[in-house]
């Protein structure tokens, strides 16, 4: 490897502004700005990630089909799924939505480090679109680090974040963001400048 070329990450957690259903009165888009998927699966996340690495994707029920999209076209193949039970009965124009889901993709050859892992979990609600913490611990048990988390809102120690509301320690092409830390790594080709609201 190029020793002017960043290390690469071997988890990927990423929790994506959906704009799928979103956009009503009581959706996401009242709270951050969306994405649509195809901007989300054009980010390049193969580049950020080793030849053998894990990705794990939340979804609502409305972005399960989508979310599978998302992975294959980052690179990576769907092997699992980890649901959140929450407690609280949600909207929904059919059932009504009690839960969210992690997808878990894999490239290369990336087993699970815990064979023991439940695909579920009955967790606590926090502020709007706030996951669980708990998941992170799931996914350090279950997947070698490095570890780097998209659309991040807060730094976690031993992780590496990217998001528009938060300093990146990641830059990629055509996906700037308002500010960088100073211990960010440049993945892009060439640089991004200037700020937007959406990443």
């Amino acid at each position: 490897m190029n020793q002017n070329q960043p290390k690469k990450f071997k988890t990927i957690l990423a929790d994506p502004p959906w704009d799928i259903q979103q956009k009503g009165n009581y959706g996401a888009v009242k709270h951050y700005n969306l994405m649509t998927l195809d901007r989300i699966k054009a980010m390049p996340v193969a580049d950020l990630v080793e030849d053998n690495a894990h990705c794990w994707l939340w979804v609502t029920n409305a972005t399960l089909e989508a979310g599978y999209d998302v992975l294959r076209a980052w690179g990576f193949t769907p092997r699992s799924i980890f649901t959140w039970v929450k407690p609280r009965l949600g909207l929904g124009v059919y059932l009504r939505n009690c839960t969210e889901h992690l997808l878990l993709g894999t490239r290369g050859k990336a087993p699970i480090q815990f064979k023991g892992q439940m695909n579920w979990g009955f967790l606590p609600l926090q502020d709007h679109s706030h996951k669980p913490e708990e998941v992170y611990d799931i996914i350090e048990r279950c997947s070698e680090g490095e570890y780097l988390e998209l659309f991040a809102r807060r730094p976690r120690y031993n992780w590496k974040i990217w998001g528009n509301e938060v300093a990146c320690d990641i830059k990629m092409k055509n996906y700037p963001v308002p500010a960088y830390s100073i211990h960010f790594r440049d993945f892009s080709k060439e640089s991004t400048e200037g700020v937007v609201n959406e990443p």
